[in-house]
């Protein structure tokens, strides 16, 4: 009886606090990352890379799931076949990146600039667009976002 109490409970308190371990970024990715700014098909579930300098990355394939890139700067970044999902994008630079077959659901994407990225088949459900800049980027039929492209794309 005792011994199923404790059993029970061992599983709750992992369920609780056990899963953010699990559910974290690689360590040893995210100091590759930072070192050469290049990290293929890597682990950084929820890092933390706000306010970086970070133009030319190349992170194609990773797992950046509720990464926190708040107001940092993506320019010319790779970023194509990556889960972004729920992401914090928010007044990001993202000029002339590679978004090609993201995933961007959920993800905040408010006043970040987009200018010239392309977003050809990338996953936008219910992601937070208010005040991006679009003009120029690629959209996910392929078909480029006209002048005055802001926070929608017009085609």
């Amino acid at each position: 009886m005792i011994s199923n109490q404790i059993y029970r409970i061992s599983i709750l308190v992992f369920a609780l606090f056990g899963t953010n371990e699990i559910l974290a970024y690689d360590k040893g990715h995210l100091e590759i990352f930072k070192k050469d700014k290049i990290c293929e098909e890597c682990g950084l579930t929820k890092a933390k890379l706000s306010k970086m300098e970070l133009q030319g990355a190349n992170l194609r394939g990773s797992n950046l799931f509720r990464a926190n890139f708040y107001k940092s700067d993506l320019t010319g970044a790779n970023l194509s076949d990556t889960n972004l999902g729920r992401s914090n994008l928010k007044q990001t630079n993202l000029q002339g990146a590679n978004l090609q077959g993201a995933d961007l659901t959920r993800t905040d994407l408010r006043e970040a600039v987009l200018f010239e990225a392309n977003l050809t088949g990338a996953l936008l459900e219910d992601t937070k667009l208010i005040g991006t800049v679009l003009k120029g980027a690629v959209w996910t039929n392929g078909q480029i976002c006209k002048d005055g492209s802001l926070g929608k794309c017009i085609q």
